[in-house]
């Protein structure tokens, strides 16, 4: 047994790569086994297939703006084949597990802690069963990965450099964002926090290859934005990337619908009614706007579109009038990204024993450490922050970029969505473990196990 270990051990210090692929696969395969191989599909699955659809023949001519274009055309790829959706879904969460690997390795140099971080992809059931949905979550984690590991992998953040990353890094860094954003719009965030970044970082350049790079990092995103919202506008009249955004805030107003001004007497009243009958239920209050959408669409044949453009001028109204109300809605959607929750059909599973045995592991285990793995990245967000303002200067590293990001995206869904807001935490969760692991290392075990070749940077030193 003790000569097992030893080679397990040698194989993960000496071929770290080879050991999470290794790692990756059999875990993988250990849940396709418990859960039976079978595909997990909820509400949302089918939002994407028309989509996936019309992106197969190239006809968009007509679409009714719910998804952009990301993940639908991942199930086209697949020929809407949930099987092989679900099987390149695995094969992307190999990806982020080795790319997380290689981020937190290029950072410390400490191979023991890079494959902390590296197989905690493989560790945590609700990233596996992730996987197993079609949903957007495993492409998104995997494209946001990518995208920090690509700017880790240029050195961005390295401020003793003198000349900027290069023209082609930049545009295939702007490129890289545009992905992420047309998977998950709300991901159309981390490009003008990246254009801030390189001001920042790069503000010693020459005026004009600080406006060529800026230019080419935020136009791919930018064209991307402004091309999906003319294509929803032409074939819906709507402008937005998405035509559930009217609903998506509403959504933050079920709260205080009933302050509605008496101009919009008819779809207040519908929503009160319908949220008050979800709530004599014990039905969740965030999904109340469905309710109301259901019956508006049997009534009038209402399309999402229309009914999100109804709502538009009721919420502006809402929001404008009622700070405090808002303010605390906002406030429950932000603590709620916090939340974590497996997605799985639970009933679906085939054999009780591995079934208690997974819930028993996420409920008893991964769930409460997840809980303090949050608690402990807000803390240290906290003092990072607080350490860079009493800096007096302008400066940053991937830490602090990291955390920014994090807590700025968790934000800005709190403020536009209230419901399933615990999804939106999913693809933040690789670099809420490096930013906790890296400061866990330095704080309690830097002296101890510090390799010869630890390349001595702190995640406190932004300069």
């Amino acid at each position: 047994m003790k000569k097992v270990f030893v080679k397990i051990q040698t194989l993960a210090l000496e071929k770290p790569i080879l050991f999470l692929m290794i790692v990756g696969v059999l875990v993988r395969v250990l849940i396709a086994i418990a859960y039976s191989n079978q595909v997990s599909i909820f509400n949302d699955t089918e939002s994407y297939i028309p989509l996936a659809e019309r992106l197969s023949t190239l006809d968009l001519k007509g679409y009714d703006g719910l998804r952009t274009p990301g993940y639908p055309l991942l199930l086209a790829i697949a020929g809407i084949h949930f099987s092989i959706v679900v099987f390149i879904q695995t094969l992307l969460g190999i990806l982020s597990s080795v790319l997380l690997f290689k981020i937190s390795f290029r950072l410390k140099n400490h191979i023991p802690l890079a494959l902390i971080n590296g197989l905690s992809l493989s560790f945590f059931l609700h990233i596996l069963f992730y996987e197993r949905a079609i949903l957007t979550e495993t492409l998104t984690l995997c494209a946001l990965v990518v995208c920090l590991w690509y700017l880790v992998r240029i050195d961005f953040f390295k401020t003793q450099k003198k000349d900027a990353i290069t023209n082609v890094q930049s545009l295939l860094l702007g490129i890289l964002m545009a992905v992420v954003f047309l998977i998950r719009p709300m991901f159309i965030v981390i490009t003008p926090l990246v254009v801030v970044c390189f001001l920042i970082i790069y503000r010693h350049l020459k005026f004009l290859k600080i406006v060529i790079q800026v230019f080419l990092i935020g136009m791919p995103a930018l064209a991307s934005y402004q091309a999906w919202s003319m294509l929803n506008f032409y074939n819906t009249d709507y402008k937005t990337v998405t035509v559930f955004s009217g609903m998506n805030l509403a959504q933050n107003c079920v709260y205080f619908i009933d302050n509605a001004d008496d101009s919009h007497a008819a779809l207040r009243d519908v929503y009160v009614r319908k949220r008050d009958s979800v709530i004599a239920n014990d039905g969740d209050v965030s999904m109340s706007i469905w309710r109301v959408y259901e019956a508006l669409k049997a009534k009038e044949n209402i399309t999402v579109a229309e009914l999100s453009q109804r709502f538009d001028p009721m919420n502006k109204e809402l929001i404008r009038e009622n700070p405090l109300a808002y303010s605390k809605q906002v406030g429950i959607s932000w603590l709620a990204f916090w939340e974590e929750y497996v997605l799985w059909n639970y009933n679906a599973f085939k054999h009780n024993i591995p079934k208690w045995i997974l819930s028993g592991t996420w409920l008893y285990i991964q769930r409460p450490l997840l809980f303090l793995i949050n608690g402990a990245f807000l803390v240290i967000s906290f003092i990072m922050i607080i350490r860079h303002i009493r800096k007096k200067e302008l400066s940053l590293n991937f830490y602090l970029f990291c955390v920014l990001l994090t807590l700025g995206s968790s934000l800005g869904q709190a403020l536009v969505i209230y419901g399933n807001n615990g999804r939106f935490s999913v693809p933040f969760l690789p670099f809420i473990i490096v930013v906790v692991s890296h400061f866990l290392y330095e704080t309690y075990f830097i002296k101890k196990i510090t390799p010869k070749n630890h390349k001595n940077s702190s995640i406190f030193n932004v300069s």
